[in-house]
């Protein structure tokens, strides 16, 4: 595809978005998912491939085939390396032009966010993008010790509305989060750095003047310069709370159509609440969207078929599932660029070994 302005992410997570992608993934050894290696090799494929960014997900609790429900599972991946730690990683060794990092905001604390964050942004200048993530399952409250949230049973992830409900408080909380982060973030400027005898300029760096902040009454300053301030990108399901974050605090919001929801009606929806929130500034909206690919129609069809048989249920996310050829994925994403105006689409791969490879060698040309 020529995409133009239209801008191409591969979300990176495990060896795969479906639950069965280790059993058929060309990874053999579990210990590799943990190594510098592999993600190296995965972010410099992207960025030779034309991939504009990368995603890397943020998890407290040990992933589930069952949303909320811990599993015994001996055949599924489980853990993920911390993404700050993988981001700084990609930016040092690849060419990537972007990394996008999902940090939990509802059981971490604005400050130490705000510093990771900076120190990323140093790393790799205008290179780094902020996901802020609402936990939505209980058990991080647990893993971790933080206050408990509300309890979502396993049913409520395919009715966003439900979610976005039970979760109000928490989707307020995070936008009040994020401007704290953003407030901190101006409380070591990188003007403020000197040369010679003088090391900065001490007069720059002052901490915050605190207004009542009661939830994140952080007042800093930071403990490292920010060159180049981080975007923000929030994933937004269908829903009025997720979408007001968005509108409020994200320069990108990833949205998640569906066959009840097509992206059509999730730009109207979007920009009627964008609209009526207060301070919104023109937030860029990106499609996420799953892929299982494949030589034919039919051989992804199959491809998809044999995932679903090794999980022992059909793949279900939180997402439209895209299946078939990657001609057949750029002509529908050009297509999308053209009628809908979208600004770029992040895409999943169900198997990283196969699709994320189709991705980079097939998608983008």
């Amino acid at each position: 595809m020529n995409p133009g302005s239209f801008r191409l992410g591969l979300a990176l997570e495990g060896t795969g978005w479906h639950p069965a992608s280790w059993l058929l993934s060309s990874v053999t050894d579990a210990e590799e998912v943990f190594k510098g290696g592999y993600w190296t090799d995965w972010g410099r494929a992207a960025a030779s491939g034309g991939v504009d960014f990368v995603t890397l997900e943020d998890g407290l609790s040990l992933q589930t085939d069952r949303f909320g429900t811990a599993d015994q599972a001996h055949d599924r991946v489980r853990g993920r390396l911390d993404p700050i730690v993988t981001a700084a990683v990609l930016l040092a060794t690849t060419d990537i032009s972007e990394v996008v990092v999902s940090r939990n905001v509802t059981h971490s604390n604005p400050f130490h966010v705000a510093v990771q964050m900076a120190s990323l942004a140093a790393i790799g200048p205008g290179r780094v993008t902020w996901r802020p993530q609402v936990s939505a399952d209980a058990r991080d409250a647990t893993v971790v010790g933080g206050p408990a949230t509300p309890q979502l049973r396993p049913e409520d992830v395919y009715v966003p509305t439900r979610i976005a409900r039970r979760l109000r408080d928490l989707f307020r909380d995070a936008e009040d989060y994020v401007r704290t982060v953003r407030e901190l973030w101006k409380t070591f400027p990188a003007e403020s750095l000197s040369s010679g005898d003088t090391f900065l300029h001490r007069d720059m760096v002052a901490p915050l003047r605190l207004t009542g902040r009661e939830r994140y009454p952080a007042a800093g300053p930071l403990t490292v310069p920010v060159p180049s301030t981080p975007k923000v990108a929030v994933l937004a399901h269908h829903a009025l709370e997720p979408y007001r974050l968005a509108a409020a605090v994200a320069d990108r919001v990833f949205v998640t159509p569906s066959q009840e929801h097509p992206i059509p009606a999730l730009l109207t929806a979007f920009r009627e609440i964008e609209q009526l929130t207060p301070d919104a500034a023109g937030t860029e909206v990106y499609a996420d969207v799953a892929v299982v690919l494949g030589d034919t129609a039919e051989h992804a069809e199959a491809r998809l078929a044999r995932l679903n048989e090794t999980a022992g249920f059909v793949w279900a996310p939180d997402t439209q599932v895209f299946v078939g050829t990657a001609d057949r994925l750029a002509r529908e994403l050009t297509r999308w660029r053209e009628q809908f105006g979208l600004s770029g689409v992040r895409l999943r791969p169900a198997v990283l070994s196969d699709d994320g490879a189709r991705i980079v060698q097939e998608l983008v040309r």
